[in-house]
């Protein structure tokens, strides 16, 4: 019985491990059990005037107000429809599945896109 109890709370210590150590404002402006949406580990990619969002062919330039720094290792992605209700018709449905940057969490260590990492 003890055996059995210890062995469940080592699961659920180790699983509740990594929930604690993301970045809490992701669930707080992206949602709950929202999940990153960057494409693969190289779908952002730092460059000189920010970062690019290949999968979304999108540039978010620095000091964008969309960026976050985060403590996490990878970057981390959250979007929106780029249809919004004040558009016309006719551009809501050209633009009804696409998406656009909601927010970006970009991991400290790199915050400089221009400088070395």
């Amino acid at each position: 019985m003890k055996r059995t109890v210890l062995i469940v709370a080592l699961a659920l210590f180790s699983t509740a491990q990594p929930a604690a150590s993301a970045d809490s404002r992701i669930v707080k402006l992206c949602g709950p059990n929202h999940v990153n949406e960057a494409a693969s580990t190289d779908d952002v990619r730092p460059n000189p005037d920010g970062y690019y969002v290949a999968s979304l062919r999108e540039q978010v330039s620095t000091g964008d107000p969309r960026i976050l720094l985060t403590s996490n290792d990878d970057f981390y992605l959250c979007t929106r429809p780029a249809a919004t209700p004040d558009m016309d018709a006719t551009k809501a449905l050209l633009l009804m599945k696409e998406r656009v940057v909601k927010y970006l969490f970009v991991p400290a260590i790199r915050r400089d896109p221009g400088g070395p990492s």
